[in-house]
């Protein structure tokens, strides 16, 4: 870090001595500074700011701006940027979080803000047991508020000035300016955020204040929002779908199907409240020269409760089984199942600081300077909650709804006095079933599961870049440009987790896993809750002793006191579904639960959280390189072009830290053999440190023809990479599996970055009245590619009774891409050809095609059971896709009607149980109104989902439903004033 301090300091040192020598030239000219005033007001005008961003570009760029100072045209900026053609947003609660460009994913686009990485957190993402520690590159849009921007931009092909890092598209965000509106300005909201679904009320407010000082030279802007919401949303739950092959209880005949692993319906409260202050300060006493200062701040705080009711239905006791011609079950009746109560808690604190200074200094020589130094830091606690209260069928192991005395006979008899569960379900997309047992009863609740993980994740970014520019006429050439650039990204993640029980130690240690049965207690199953010497019942003291056996919390012996248990009818609980399913159930008080449990199980470890040093993960991530640039014009047959030709080389230093073992030896768990068992002797685990260095070379080219003073032909050729997810090169290594056949699962963290090829035409015509369409092509030849894979590779041990140990090696590989192709249609046409008002309306309209092969992924063909392979098609990769927006605008009134729709798309090859899930598509209308009660102040109202879509996930085939939510409507009512 010292290093990369003294180099910004050099940078700075070497623009601040520029200005000191030429500030006196430039004071001393007569020749007025000339400003451009920009007056960005209403949807006609931020239309037309979008476009000429979008023609004067030196790229492929699609432009967002906002309608007035601090007013952006939708709630949230991803979902502005989801009216850009080609872009496909990812939610979360309803609203916009991460953005798909071209069918690549959030991990695929870099995000930043006034040109520099913004460091970035998921707030409220938990792993449960800290298998995948998420460290990703993706951007989430719900930190930072729309109202602190004053436009965005989505450069889909690359110039060699740019950051590296996109194989979508690079989305630079552009916070306002005081010196491009002089004088003082002020503009501020006040709204009411309304949701019908947890019919709920939430403030949302925003103000920004800008002046310019010192004849104009110097100016600052001040903005803060403020925003408080609580959604309600409603899902049902599917989970993997497994596989089955057998008789059922009723037959002995052997059925195949596939049937849901899990079952439940539940509802969330997501409780958000984000504040966000931006100040600008900028300096420019002449044309030639100047500097701009930025800091922004964001505390972002979520909290999510979840409660409802699930059937876990992994038991294999089926009757009166139905199947479709996919093998999907469609109906069926099960017993022997238990019912599980869910209570969840998520969410988390986030804060984000961002610093960033930019100076630029132009000689009369035709020379210029630019530097820019910036640095942020975002850090979070995420916690998370699973509590499992849970009623359980009557089996011939225990009795869990009479737990007898001391006197009772076992013998493995059953109570006369308990009903056996029984559920019937019926498939849909929320599925209707019935269980024989009170969901109301608290008489009926036993203690299950208790959870509480936590993560504290920091991510630290640096960046430094210094450019000189040369002014040429030389023939064609018209420019040239250079400059170097350092980026110092540190990402680091602790884990805390529940305390957990084991018999070695009365302390502990703390240990991954649930509170369950199986995990924390599993070395005493099988001594309580009997006493073995003569099969009868011990008393509970006997089993609570300090050091000794505890009783078997996941077979669900704990009655648990009733008043941490609260009856509850919810009759509208995905009420537009028309499914029949249990609504009254019990609702969980989580510290009632986790002190009924602590007492009951003598572990007073259950729901507390400890730090894991020993699973901590740090990724550090070095990149530095130079690039050049040469700018052209000329004419060609009376054809007007432009064009830039650049080369761009990086290299990247990575050194990744996290818990790994390795294997010393493969032992028999007999040693004659006689079993299948395996032990494997590994290592302690211990933090391990690997480093990994690479370097890219990137060549670019753009040009543009204007065919005459409205048409443009644009062309594009450009080398592009992505690096590897963060987390996945941090070192990680387990081993497990019975008989000659192991699994040795890893991180990789010798990735080399995706790397690929792309190709850009589009033709553009723009109307002297504004109108404006075009089309585009874009083709993506993938060179290298990454995702998870498994060879068969020798251990070099052998079993005495199966010979040679071999290894299911699986990690992430680099491999041979696909490709990816496609066009965008894009049109804006303005209705002033109509007579009267209706000259006022206008539509803006886009269609994205997608379509992409790879071909490697066949060689590996899944070959499961009763599911259908994913072909050759690639993840995330949308179709079709389209937006159309209709509008009008006066001068007292403003109306916003947008349909977004975005396709049945491939989520993962290779999901839950092994096969390919889907997200099913998905359409949404948005409406927005305004009213100018008088030249400065306006009423407003946003809606949005006014259809109330609902969202679904599906694994393989579209009836096997993995997760179906609804998120109701938003409404946003409010005033607007601007001075």
């Amino acid at each position: 870090m010292g290093h990369t301090l003294k180099h910004s300091l050099l940078y700075l040192a070497c623009v601040s001595a520029l200005y000191v020598s030429h500030e006196s030239q430039a004071q001393d000219t007569s020749e007025e500074k000339e400003v451009e005033v920009v007056q960005v007001l209403g949807i006609r005008s931020s239309l037309t700011g979008a476009l000429d961003n979008k023609r004067s570009a030196d790229s492929v760029v699609d432009s967002i701006s906002a309608e007035d100072l601090g007013k952006f045209p939708d709630q949230n900026i991803a979902e502005s940027l989801q009216r850009i053609s080609g872009v496909f947003i990812d939610r979360q609660s309803g609203e916009g979080s991460k953005i798909t460009v071209r069918g690549f994913g959030p991990e695929f686009n870099t995000v930043r803000l006034n040109n520099r990485t913004i460091a970035t957190i998921e707030t409220g993402e938990v792993d449960y047991f800290f298998s995948d520690v998420n460290l990703s590159r993706a951007f989430d849009f719900q930190a930072l508020a729309a109202e602190v921007l004053s436009g965005a931009d989505v450069v889909k092909s690359p110039t060699s000035d740019m950051w590296e890092g996109s194989l979508g598209a690079s989305v630079n965000m552009r916070t306002a300016r005081p010196l491009d509106s002089i004088g003082f300005h002020m503009s501020g909201s006040a709204q009411a955020r309304y949701q019908d679904l947890g019919e709920e009320w939430g403030p949302r407010l925003s103000g920004l204040v800008s002046n310019t000082f010192a004849e104009d030279s110097m100016g600052l802007l001040f903005a803060v929002s403020y925003e408080d919401r609580k959604t309600r949303l409603e899902e049902h739950r599917g989970g993997a779908w497994s596989y089955y092959n057998g008789p059922t209880v009723d037959s002995d005949e052997v059925v195949e199907f596939r049937f849901p692993q899990e079952m439940g319906q539940s509802f969330t409260i997501d409780d958000r409240k984000r504040l966000s202050i931006n100040s600008t300060f900028q300096y420019e006493p002449s044309a030639d020269m100047g500097m701009t200062v930025d800091a922004l701040y964001v505390d972002f705080k979520r909290t999510t409760t979840t409660q409802g009711i699930n059937a876990p239905m992994q038991f294999p006791f089926f009757s009166n089984v139905e199947t479709d011609e996919n093998g999907t079950a469609t109906s069926f009746v099960k017993t022997f199942g238990p019912v599980d109560y869910r209570y969840e808690e998520g969410g988390g604190d986030s804060e984000t600081v961002a610093l960033g200074w930019n100076g630029f200094l132009y000689l009369d020589n035709g020379v210029s300077f630019n530097a820019d130094v910036s640095w942020s830091r975002a850090t979070a606690r995420n916690d998370a909650t699973r509590i499992q209260a849970a009623i359980k069928d009557n089996n011939p192991w225990n009795d869990p709804l009479e737990p007898g005395s001391i006197d009772d006979p076992r013998a493995g008899e059953t109570s006369p006095d308990f009903e056996t569960n029984i559920i019937t379900w019926e498939n849909s997309d929320v599925p209707s079933w019935s269980t024989s047992l009170d969901l109301a009863d608290p008489a009926n609740a036993r203690a299950h599961v208790a959870l509480t993980p936590s993560i504290e994740l920091e991510d630290e970014v640096f960046e430094s870049k210094f450019d000189v520019g040369f002014e040429l006429d030389s023939g064609a050439i018209r420019g040239f440009q250079t400059g170097a650039f350092y980026s110092d990204r540190k990402k680091a993640a602790l884990p805390f987790n529940s305390g957990i029980y084991r018999p070695s130690s009365a302390e502990g240690p703390f240990d991954p896993g649930y509170n369950s049965a199986g995990t924390l207690f599993s070395d005493s199953n099988f001594v309580a809750p009997f006493d073995p010497t003569d099969g009868i019942q011990a008393p509970w003291e006997a089993i609570n002793v300090p050091n000794g056996p505890r009783p078997n919390m996941g077979g669900r012996f704990f009655s648990l006191p009733s008043d941490i248990f609260t009856p509850i009818s919810v009759p509208g609980l995905l009420s537009d579904s028309g499914a029949s399913f249990p609504t009254s159930f019990l609702l969980t008080d989580k510290d009632g639960y986790c002190e009924a449990v602590r007492q009951g199980s003598g572990n007073n470890d259950v729901c507390s959280s400890q730090a894991r040093p020993d699973l901590a993960r740090d990724v550090q991530e070095t990149t530095y390189g130079a690039y050049v640039r040469l700018d052209l014009d000329g004419e060609f047959n009376g054809f007007p072009w432009t064009a830039n030709l650049g080369l761009r080389y990086v290299e990247t230093d990575t050194s990744a830290s996290g818990p790994s073992v390795e294997l010393i030896r493969i032992d028999p768990v007999d040693a004659d053999g006689a079993t299948s068992g395996l032990d494997y002797v590994t290592t302690e685990r211990q933090i391990v440190e690997k480093k990994n260095s690479y370097s890219n070379l990137l060549p670019s080219l753009n040009a543009k023809v204007s065919l005459s003073d409205n048409v443009d032909l644009r062309g594009a050729v450009a080398k592009v990479i992505t690096r590897p997810n963060l987390g996945d090169i941090t070192p990680n290594q387990s081993f497990s599996g019975l008989y000659g056949l192991s699994t040795r699962r890893s991180n990789n963290t010798d990735l080399q970055p995706y790397e690929a090829w792309q190709y850009d035409a589009s033709l553009e015509y723009y109307a002297d009245n504004g109108n404006a369409f075009s089309i585009s092509l874009f083709y993506k030849d993938i060179e290298t590619f990454i995702s998870e894979s498994t060879e068969l590779v020798p251990s070099g041990f052998s079993h005495p009774a199966f010979g040679e140990v071999i290894f299911r090696d699986t990690t992430d590989r680099n491999r041979d891409g696909g490709s990816i192709q496609g066009y965008e249609l894009a049109g804006l046409m303005y209705f002033d050809f109509l007579p009267g008002f209706l000259s006022n309306a206008g539509i803006q309209a886009n269609y994205t095609f997608v379509t992409g092969q790879d071909d490697e992924a066949l060689a590996s063909p899944q070959n499961l059971p009763l599911a259908t392979a994913p072909g050759n098609g690639l993840e995330g990769f949308t179709p079709h896709s389209y937006n159309v927006v209709a509008f009008y605008e006066d001068d007292d009134f403003s109306a916003r009607v947008s349909w977004n729709w975005r396709d049945q798309f491939l989520v993962k090859r290779a999901g839950l149980a092994g096969i390919a899930e889907h997200f099913d598509a998905y359409g949404q209308l948005d409406i927005g109104f305004g009213y100018a009660l008088s030249e400065n102040t306006k009423i407003t109202l946003d809606v949005s989902n006014l259809f109330d879509e609902n969202t679904i996930r599906f694994a393989d085939v579209r009836e096997r439903v993995i997760l179906n939510e609804y998120t109701g409507r938003r409404f946003l009512l409010g005033v607007r004033s601007t001075f």
